[in-house]
């Protein structure tokens, strides 16, 4: 019985223990988030006057240029996730997806614009006409930009944004239109 209790004992202190440790680690996650959020806040005036001095002709007209383009404006970094997409779908000859956070991707895609097959041309019809597309069983995608030239389309993803009634003072709008604004100017 005393052996019963005893080891009832050490396991509440080892419990306790380790609840204690994991509330401290809990805290010092915090205090580094936090000081992570104060010290970019403090930079972002210095990185928003970098981002706006990057300008397209410092890049070529290509695919490789206007990922590059985009992420030296600040859209999406390093950090970001990087998968590379299957752009036959939607008709295009290359494509890439950046995942910045759960709720926020950005894909950019490349149309050989002399050689558009029957999917391209619906896709690049429907985004002209109406800043969207549906692909495969009625799936909309909503978001979508085709650069003047045709040759490169965005699909800013946002899940924050309210698609039928968005928030346009919200930082999440500001950054898709900012993200579309300089998106058209790549090599316009």
């Amino acid at each position: 019985m005393k052996k019963i209790i005893s080891a009832l004992l050490m396991a509440s202190v080892i419990a306790i223990s380790a609840a204690g440790c994991g509330y401290n680690d809990a805290l010092e996650q915090a205090s580094k988030a936090n000081q992570q959020t104060t010290s970019a806040s403090q930079s972002s005036d210095s990185t928003s006057d970098e981002t706006s001095k990057v300008t397209d002709a410092n890049y070529k007209d290509t695919f490789d240029g206007l990922c590059s383009y985009m992420q030296d404006k600040g859209y999406y970094t390093d950090k970001a996730v990087k998968t590379e997409m299957d752009a036959s779908f939607i008709g295009a000859k290359q494509g890439v997806k950046y995942s910045i956070s759960n709720n926020l991707a950005i894909e950019l895609y490349e149309y050989d614009t002399t050689k558009l097959n029957d999917t391209a041309k619906e896709i690049v019809k429907e985004v002209k006409d109406s800043n969207s597309f549906t692909i495969i069983e009625g799936y909309p995608v909503n978001a979508a930009y085709l650069s003047n030239n045709g040759k490169y389309l965005m699909i800013y993803n946002d899940t924050k944004i309210d698609k039928d009634n968005p928030k346009k003072d919200s930082n999440e709008y500001k950054a898709r239109e900012n993200a579309v604004e300089d998106f058209l100017a790549f090599k316009n």
